[in-house]
């Protein structure tokens, strides 16, 4: 489903769509391929915000109706024509799904007038998405976690490239259960990065192994960034023992 512009010159209601959530995807009118951190936005038929979501790494988003009603789709990004359609009645139950087509190649639109009352995600204040667009990292999504169907840690990190997974424990004693551990490489000798969670360091990679899967499972992460050299790391981390850093985002922060 691609969207009808802002700038349209005449805009005839459709009739409404029935649900009551609107879940889509934000993709590049041009290309097919997704446009992350979107804004996307839920108005009232006075054009007052009532719901909003940034969309992920792959273009997704969720908007949550406050309550039944008639509602407009408003979608905006930095060097895309803005979008807004409508109208979809949201109600008690239902989902509606949408497919957002931008426009690149900005034009001039005219003015949309949009109150907007937005608190910032935990993951904005944590400066994740600005490191997306500017750090030399890998970055995860929750999507993309979720895409890989386990609830170990460990098995998202076996794919993810320059990080390598250690899944071997003793036969015998205490360490027979032990979690997998991760490490990276300091030229050819192997090296544990330093671990994060929500900004406080759990693991320090100097003496002991780095274990993921002792700290948190896959249900709990929102995001996760890999940094495997100590070049790459963004100054607000401290590599520590200069191996690389790992930063996981839980969800309740």
């Amino acid at each position: 489903m691609v969207l009808v512009a802002v700038a349209a010159a005449v805009f005839v209601p459709p009739q409404p769509v029935q649900g009551q959530t609107l879940r889509g995807t934000v993709l590049d009118a041009v290309t097919g391929e997704p446009v992350m951190l979107a804004q996307v936005s839920l108005l009232e038929e006075g054009r007052s915000e009532v719901a909003a979501d940034l969309a992920s790494l792959g273009g997704a988003f969720e908007l949550e109706a406050p309550g039944d009603g008639v509602y407009f789709l408003y979608v905006r990004r930095d060097g895309y024509e803005a979008l807004l359609d409508g109208l979809f009645e949201l109600g008690s139950d239902g989902v509606v799904e949408v497919r957002v087509g931008l426009t690149p190649e900005p034009i001039e639109l005219e003015a949309v007038d949009v109150v907007a009352d937005r608190t910032m995600t935990p993951l904005e204040r944590s400066g994740f998405y600005d490191r997306v667009l500017t750090a030399p990292g890998h970055f995860l999504s929750r999507e993309d976690i979720e895409r890989v169907g386990s609830s170990k840690v460990s098995d998202v990190f076996q794919r993810v490239p320059r990080v390598e997974v250690d899944a071997t424990r003793p036969l015998t004693g205490p360490d027979v259960m032990q979690n997998p551990s991760i490490f990276m490489r300091r030229g050819t000798e192997p090296c544990f990065p330093a671990l994060y969670i929500d900004r406080h360091v759990v693991a320090n990679g100097l003496t002991d192994a780095v274990r993921p899967d002792d700290w948190v499972n896959t249900a709990e992460i929102e995001a996760i960034e890999i940094y495997a050299r100590a070049s790459q790391v963004p100054p607000e981390f401290d590599p520590i023992g200069g191996c690389g850093v790992v930063l996981i985002w839980t969800r309740a922060r």
